[in-house]
């Protein structure tokens, strides 16, 4: 699934909402374990974490190519502060409705 949009903060920067893409599999394995260290509020703690930056870059790609799956990456001034995605829970009829959703954005950029 595909998405670009550019919306302006309340402090006047802008921020890209985009996909992410295999050649951002380092910046956003390096802003997942970032956003897991400042906070108790995400589904696991950065020691958790079994990906590398390989394995993440092909992540974002299968997710940018997928037609009910999305990662997004959200960029202020070149710097990715964050990422979102939903990610299905299951394909069988009686479960292809439900989703798994995430939000994960660096404390310097709360609120």
């Amino acid at each position: 699934m595909k998405y670009y949009t550019e919306i302006s903060l309340n402090n006047g920067q802008t921020c890209c909402l985009r996909n992410g893409t295999e050649q951002d599999g380092q910046t956003a394995l390096d802003i997942f374990l970032r956003t897991h260290e400042e906070t108790d509020f995400l589904r696991s703690y950065p020691d958790e974490n079994t990906l590398d930056a390989r394995k993440e870059g092909l992540y974002l790609k299968e997710k940018a190519e997928s037609e009910n799956e999305i990662e997004i990456l959200a960029v202020v001034e070149d710097v990715v502060v964050g990422s979102a995605g939903i990610e299905a829970v299951g394909t069988n009829y009686k479960d292809r409705h439900r989703a798994e959703f995430g939000v994960s954005v660096l404390k310097g950029y709360w609120g």
